[in-house]
Parts: C-alpha cells; structure tokens; sequence
C-alpha cells in the first residue's frame, strides 16, 4: 500500500505465494491423476475446475456423458456457487463490523456442505467429476435432502436481504465503495459477479452453453453501479437463481448410468473445457499424447481478469475499505 493519511495512493499486488507447480505436475500423468490435480487448483471451485477438466478430456476422445451425469453436475456446480456466495455477503458485511450477517449466512452455508458431504459423501465435492460422468451418484433420500435444504435456504434468505438492505450504517460502507467502472471491467473481459456488476453481463452457462444448461431457463443478473454494493447483489440474486436451477434438475433428474469412462484413441489429441465457477468463465486446455498421457495442460482461473482491477478499485478508497473491495472481489490466491 501507498497511503496519503486515510487514502489509498496505490495499491501493488505480488502474487505467486501459492504457486504449487500444477503445470508441471501435470506433464505425463495419467487422466485420473490429472483429474485430482485440477480438483485442487483452488479448492473452493472444485467442481468447476473439475467439470471443466473433464469438459477438456471428453472434447479431446470425442467422449459422451451420460444425461444423468450431466444434471448432477449441474446440481454440484450450483451448491458449490450457493455455499461461497452466502459465504461471501456474511464476509463483507463482516468487514464492516455487521457480523450478524456473517453468523446467519455461516448457518445456511453450513447447511449447504453438510447437505453435499450427505448426497456426495464430501463436503465440497471434490473428486466427484471425473471425466465420462461423476463418481458418486444421488439416491432418492439425497434429492429429499437437497429439496429440505433449497426450502430453507428460501425461508430464510429473505429475510437476511432486508436487514442488509435495511441497515443504513451496513450501507454507507458498501454503497459507492470500490467502485470499478464498465470501461475497465470490459477491458479487463472480467466475468463473474465482477463483471456483472458492473455491466458486463458474460456468463459461460449462457453466452457459450454447454449441457445441460442449453435447456434449463435461468437468468444472468447484470448492474452498472459496480460498487461494493452491486456485488453485493449480484450474489443475492445469483443464490436466488442457483436455487431455482437446482430444484429444477431433481425435478428433471434422468435415469440411466453416471459414468461412461472416455476410451483412448491412441494418437495425439487436444481439448479444451470452459465453465461457469462461482467467480466466472474457468477454462482448461488440454493436449493428450499418443499414449492416453497428459502433454500439457493449462488451467485458467477467472481470477486472472479481476486481480488486476482490485488494484483500480481501491485506488482513493481509504485502507479501513480496503478488506470490504478485496471480499467483495473474492479473487483466488491458489488459483
């Protein structure tokens, strides 16, 4: 930090404090052995970067996913979305010293990850995509379960948004905080809650479908405020709309295998996998060797497009602003 009194100057990231050598890693080791690495990439989107693997794997062997598999995943994805966005408005109500939102939305949160450990046997539902399918499958009790929590996350919430909405100390804080402009977040092709809240209404599910998103009807919420606050929001609606689409696949919940394991061809492929992770697009570029073997893999985190703009934002904010800019942004350290 740079600091003129109270005012932010500028602020310098360095990052690569938690770089782990996943690249290279991943040279020459086999899809099951890739598919753990990128389930560990950055933890709190493991679904995505798995599914996105996956994706990558299946688009270079020309593999088909089973319908089931494809709705559980989507089932996944959006607890995975649900448990960090209630986690992150509790977060930066926090830091502006509001910690009651972070006690209500810890609870639902925990309910979120107890619900997946029950229908998925882990908490955050890693290793559960594989490429081909998923590896756990969910009985009639886990849809019962995922229906008694999507009920009372909806009983609930509500009422967590109007003590936000209604608390004009909470919102003197986020209102015109940290405020990154349209111009700058298309730019920077910033997706996520970031770009969408300030404009730029890109999201993978949508503008570039993969199934079975293709046919389930959700809406992107967009604003321009760009602020704490409209982050803040599109969260809120986000959880809303994760809730729907969730109901929605275990209404719709095909019958027939999990998994269908993609064959080797024997020659050299590449691949590549794009998802919607709760922070926006993560993308994995693959290149198989003639062996089945892994060559090469990239792995893109969403973060990469809103690092560099966290620095914009905080730019004539004050430091006591600076935890609520960086929560509101949430941008991966490991990823």
């Amino acid at each position: 930090f740079t600091a003129q009194g109270e005012t932010v100057v500028r602020l310098e990231e360095r990052l690569g404090y938690t770089h782990k050598g996943i690249d290279a890693l991943m040279r020459g080791a086999n899809l099951a052995r890739g598919a753990e690495l990128a389930a560990r990439t950055s933890g709190d989107s493991t679904v995505a970067y798995g599914w996105a693997f996956a994706q990558a794997v299946e688009a270079a062997l020309g593999a088909e996913v089973p319908a089931r598999a494809l709705y559980l995943r989507v089932v996944m994805a959006e607890l995975e979305r649900l448990a960090n966005h209630l986690g992150d408005i509790g977060a930066i109500c926090n830091d502006a010293a509001f910690a009651m939102m972070l006690a209500h939305c810890a609870v639902l949160r925990e309910n979120v990850l107890r619900a997946s450990n029950t229908c998925f046997g882990h908490r955050m539902m890693r290793d559960r995509v594989v490429p081909g399918g998923v590896s756990h499958d969910l009985s009639t009790d886990g849809i019962a379960t995922l229906r008694a929590l999507t009920a009372d996350i909806r009983t609930h919430f509500p009422a967590l948004i109007t003590l936000y909405d209604n608390t004009a100390s909470l919102l003197d804080r986020t209102v015109a905080t940290g405020t990154l402009t349209a111009d700058l977040a298309r730019r920077f092709g910033t997706g996520g809650f970031v770009g969408r809240a300030s404009g730029r209404g890109f999201d993978t599910r949508r503008d570039l479908p993969y199934a079975p998103y293709d046919e389930l009807a959700f809406e992107v919420p967009t604003r321009r405020d760009g602020d704490v606050n409209a982050r803040v929001w599109i969260r809120i609606r986000e959880v809303e709309q994760s809730l729907t689409l969730i109901d929605t696949c275990l209404a719709r919940l095909p019958e027939g295998p999990i998994l269908a394991p993609p064959a080797p061809v024997g020659d050299a492929r590449e691949g590549l996998g794009m998802v919607e992770g709760f922070r926006g697009d993560v993308l994995v570029w693959l290149a198989l060797d003639a062996g089945g073997l892994i060559a090469r893999c990239h792995m893109r985190d969403p973060s990469w497009f809103q690092w560099p703009l966290l620095e914009a934002v905080i730019d004539g904010n004050i430091i006591a602003d600076f935890p609520l800019c960086n929560k509101s942004f949430n941008c991966s350290y490991s990823g």
